[in-house]
């Protein structure tokens, strides 16, 4: 039966892959986009015009302030003659004034290295500031979100606030190197008119570099200052626009009947990569413990987490160590812990209660349940020992060898959700480091009788006010990378170019993340027979679970059927393009 699956649908690739509109037949079927994003413009320092006004739906007129209709009479009737009657002009009816917006952006560089203490982030973290004015001053209580959609190539609310008592909100954003602006609106009403109205533009948050040897872009905080007439906040609630009367309009609310949650906040799928060797450096082949992962958060409509879900596929162990990977939470409130397992084929996996352990005294681990405060800071447990998820294979091959995707071995994937009993801020306390959570690597290797934990720099200052996660030449034990992170081969220097072929990952780290923040992208070309591959290309061999992978290994299984179905699918398009080629008028 899987054989006649397969001869049905490579047909459907073959004509997909024909017809004018790319993807057109295939997406309904496997669920997937035509790759398309986008397109982001950067304004830099100012901008006049650039925010738009869009009328949504019209509001219950008691919910907005009328204008003044009162009339006079047209004229004095005390000395007229009865028998004479003056027609009185009908009052012309005023013309509803439209609600107009001029806005300014300024923009601040940002330092991304903390001073000094560079964190090997990859995200741009900002904060945004909108501030709006009507002609009567501040406007209070106007719901703003920030958008931005190349992470998932859907808007994705990335932040959300409120003006406060002087028309301004700050809203901190954690974005991906690839996005350059981000999109802003601010939902209102135009008190003549009864039209609920929604301002939209964009403002930078990445901008070219200037001055003597500049290169790539700089962070920029963006201040938009929008300048409204016609404009207010929606004086009550209209369930038309906002079901739930949370504040956020239903067009960005994902949970439009549910008051207390507003929006998901999607990471899109990142790389968290180890070395292991910590107090050294050991190789610097960042290829110990690497793990692809990706997280939501269901968040508030004042911007705190309700819900953190996340999956997590580990995919390379370079090491003869062994390691589990955990998630501290420094939050003031329990939560609920659910966790499942599959295999690297996407079966149900149970080696999570006998694999070894190496964090003392945590509760949860593998089965998850109610996690009190401290519980949750001493760590959740992601992924068990590495020798088990991974079943011995390390994906981490020496160099020059030869690996191809039948060597490829898919490790554990974990499944978490963790519901905290009260929405928290994450930014409150150190959860978050560029955008991303806590995570840590626990060792089988003890140091003065405590099992070794590694974690990303930005955490933890030694007594020095040193960041205890960076060597003395300020290099990393972990990274965290965009996308499936090709790492290096086993002993391959990171540092290297000429080893691990990342041309610029020590521009990215000796400028502090300023130079070449997309320096993963960058891999010296595929290496000639007389030079061996130094990068473990996963990024070609990893593919979701579901009918994707499936069919994949599938025409390798069944490489006969697929032939004969190629040559009759062939032989067939071959026909019909010949006949139509013998009739002009086909065309």
């Amino acid at each position: 039966m899987n054989r006649w699956i397969i001869l049905l649908v490579l047909p459907l690739f073959l004509v997909d892959c024909s017809n004018k509109k790319k993807g057109m037949l295939l997406l309904p079927f496997l669920g997937l986009g035509d790759g398309s994003t986008q397109a982001n413009t950067t304004s830099t320092n100012t901008g006049d015009g650039t925010f738009t006004v869009v009328g949504l739906e019209t509001t219950d007129p008691s919910q907005v302030t009328s204008p003044d209709t009162n009339q006079g009479t047209g004229g004095d009737t005390s000395n007229s003659d009865s028998s004479v009657v003056t027609p009185t002009p009908a009052p012309a009816a005023p013309t509803p004034a439209p609600t107009t917006v001029n806005n300014e952006t300024t923009t601040n560089v940002v330092d991304q290295t903390n001073g000094g203490d560079f964190n090997f982030e990859t995200n741009i973290t900002v904060p945004v500031t909108v501030v709006v004015e009507n002609e009567s001053g501040p406007v209070v209580n106007a719901p703003v979100t920030v958008t931005e959609s190349v992470t998932t190539g859907e808007p994705n609310v990335v932040g959300v606030g409120t003006t406060d008592g002087n028309g301004s909100a700050t809203i901190p954003i954690s974005v991906p190197p690839t996005v350059v602006s981000v999109d802003i609106t601010i939902v209102g009403v135009n008190p003549t008119t009864g039209e609920v109205v929604e301002i939209v533009g964009s403002a930078p948050v990445q901008q070219p570099a200037t001055g003597d040897n500049s290169e790539g872009t700089v962070v920029v905080a963006p201040v938009v200052n929008v300048d409204t007439t016609n404009f207010q906040p929606v004086n009550g609630c209209v369930q038309a626009v906002d079901s739930d009367c949370d504040g956020i309009a239903n067009n960005y609310d994902e949970f439009p009947d549910d008051p207390s949650l507003a929006a998901i906040a999607r990471s899109g799928r990142y790389t968290i990569a180890f070395e292991d060797l910590f107090p050294s450096a050991g190789d610097a082949d960042l290829n110990d413990h690497s793990t692809v992962f990706s997280t939501e958060m269901d968040k508030t409509p004042a911007n705190k987490v309700k819900t953190i879900r996340g999956t997590y596929t580990h995919v390379a162990k370079g090491a003869g160590y062994n390691h589990e990977l955990r998630l501290s939470l420094d939050v003031p409130t329990n939560a609920n812990v659910q966790i499942s397992y599959v295999d690297g084929n996407g079966n149900p996996w149970n080696g999570c209660a006998s694999a070894p352990k190496y964090t003392a005294n945590a509760a949860g681990d593998c089965t998850g349940g109610t996690l009190t405060s401290a519980q949750l800071k001493r760590g959740v447990l992601i992924l068990p020992s590495s020798d088990k998820t991974l079943f011995g294979k390390k994906n981490a091959p020496s160099a020059g060898s030869t690996f191809t995707i039948n060597d490829f071995v898919r490790g554990v994937t974990a499944q978490v959700t963790i519901t905290f009993e009260e929405p928290v801020d994450l930014n409150a306390t150190k959860n978050l480091v560029g955008g991303h959570l806590n995570y840590f690597l626990a060792i089988n290797q003890k140091t003065d009788g405590v099992f070794r934990q590694i974690f990303r720099p930005g955490y933890f200052k030694d007594a020095k006010g040193k960041d205890a996660f960076l060597d003395k030449n300020g290099f990393p034990w972990a990274i965290i990378v965009p996308g499936v992170f090709n790492h290096p081969t086993e002993g391959a220097d990171i540092r290297k170019p000429s080893t691990s072929g990342y041309i610029f990952f020590n521009s990215w780290m000796h400028s502090n993340g300023v130079a070449h923040k997309d320096w993963y992208l960058h891999i010296d070309q595929i290496p000639a027979p007389n030079r061996p591959s130094y990068v473990v290309r996963v990024s070609d061999f990893y593919t979701d679970n579901g009918f994707t992978a499936y069919l994949i290994k599938a025409v390798r299984k069944n490489a006969l059927e697929v032939s004969a179905s190629l040559i009759v699918v062939g032989a067939a398009l071959g026909f019909l393009m010949k006949r139509r080629m013998g009739n002009p008028k086909a065309a």
